[in-house]
C-alpha cells in the first residue's frame, strides 16, 4: 500500500463565513450567530431596505416604523415597497390582543367597581 493509499479523503477546508452587517444579509444567521426570521431571507438587496432589515434585528421598531414609511413612499420598485410595507406590517401590535386588552381592563373595571359597591 502507498502512502497516498492510506490517507483518507478529507474534505476541502472551507473558508469561514463572512462576519458583519453585510454578510449577514443573504445568510440565516446575523452577524450574532442567531437565526434570522425567514421572511426577512425573501427581501431584495437593497441598500435602504437592508438597513431597515437591521434596524429590526436590532429592535430599533421606533426607525423600521418612520424608515418603513418613507422608503414606501420614496422608491419605485414594486418589491422593495412591498417589502418595506411588511417590516411595517410586522412590528404593528395584533388587533386580536388589542381586543383582550381592553377586555380584560374591563374586567379588572367591573371587578373594582363590585367590589367597592359590596362595602356598603
Amino acid at each position: 500500500m502507498t502512502e497516498a493509499e492510506e490517507v483518507p479523503n478529507l474534505p476541502e477546508p472551507t473558508s469561514p463565513e463572512p462576519t458583519g452587517p453585510s454578510a449577514s444579509m443573504g445568510s440565516a444567521l446575523n452577524a450574532e450567530g442567531r437565526e434570522r426570521p425567514r421572511f426577512l431571507l425573501e427581501f431584495p438587496d437593497d441598500p435602504a431596505l437592508q438597513k431597515l432589515v437591521r434596524e429590526f434585528e436590532t429592535g430599533n421598531y421606533r426607525a423600521v416604523r418612520e424608515g418603513a414609511a418613507k422608503l414606501a413612499e420614496s422608491t419605485e420598485d414594486p418589491i422593495v415597497r412591498a417589502a418595506a410595507r411588511e417590516l411595517a406590517r410586522r412590528i404593528e401590535p395584533d388587533p386580536l390582543m388589542k381586543y383582550l386588552l381592553f377586555v380584560a381592563l374591563g374586567l379588572f373595571l367591573y371587578i373594582v367597581w363590585s367590589t367597592y359597591q359590596g362595602q356598603h
